[in-house]
């Protein structure tokens, strides 16, 4: 059975002679009642907070058991998870590389059947072009030919017309009329001098141009024919 402070206060000692004074032995019982009363308040205190202490232990232990499960679950959760996200992983990656490997040997198909097709068009576009430019070169030596035939015989007619033109029948054709005339007729002369003479001398020394048309170049027996645009030096 525990002491009590009041046990130790109602305590009664004995009396004999040559014994302690009993008043300081109840004073001293009285310190030692207040200091059993203080042990016993902080040993209270204590018990209660190791008590506190020992819940909050429990609970924390609890806790941990409860977190050491939620880590384990998790770990193997996240095992689960790992291993699923790398089997997915590697389904993606393959389907990705089987698309493309596919989408590249497509694109070379592609590609190459372009060039060929490009190329086979480039040949065709220069042999079309080497043939045109052969028989436009052919074309064009030909013109250049005739055109040097045309420009020989345009110069040989013209020419020839030229010596006509300054053969000495002009000179007997184009004397005055009076010229004609006898002596005898000196009135008709006269008359022919002043006029019909001054119209012709004045129509042949005027410098306005003559304009000779079409027509009158075919009259005189020249039928021209020039292509247009057509170079008549020969290089």
């Amino acid at each position: 059975m525990a002491l009590t402070p009041l046990d130790i206060q109602n305590k009664n000692f004995s009396t004999k002679m040559r014994g302690y004074n009993q008043d300081e032995v109840d004073d001293f019982l009285d310190m030692i009642v207040r200091d059993y009363e203080e042990s016993i308040a902080k040993n209270r205190e204590l018990e209660k907070a190791l008590k506190h202490s020992e819940e909050k232990l429990e609970y924390f232990n609890e806790l941990k058991e409860a977190l050491n499960q939620s880590i384990v679950v998790a770990q193997d959760t996240a095992d689960k998870v790992k291993s699923s996200a790398s089997k997915e992983s590697e389904v993606i990656v393959t389907s990705a590389q089987n698309r493309a490997d596919e989408l590249i040997s497509n694109a070379m198909q592609k590609a190459n059947l372009l060039t060929t097709t490009a190329e086979d068009k480039a040949k065709e576009i220069l042999t079309d072009a080497t043939s045109n430019a052969r028989q436009l070169a052919a074309e064009t030596n030909d013109l250049k030919k005739k055109t040097r035939v045309f420009h020989q015989q345009l110069l040989l007619l013209l020419e020839t017309q030229i010596d006509q033109a300054r053969s000495g029948d002009w000179d007997e054709v184009l004397k005055p009329m009076s010229s004609y005339v006898g002596d005898g007729h000196e009135i008709l002369k006269e008359v022919l001098a002043n006029e019909l003479d001054s119209d012709t001398v004045d129509a042949v020394d005027s410098d306005e141009p003559i304009i000779v048309n079409e027509p009158q170049i075919e009259d005189m027996g020249l039928t021209i024919d020039i292509p247009e645009l057509i170079k008549t030096d020969e290089d």
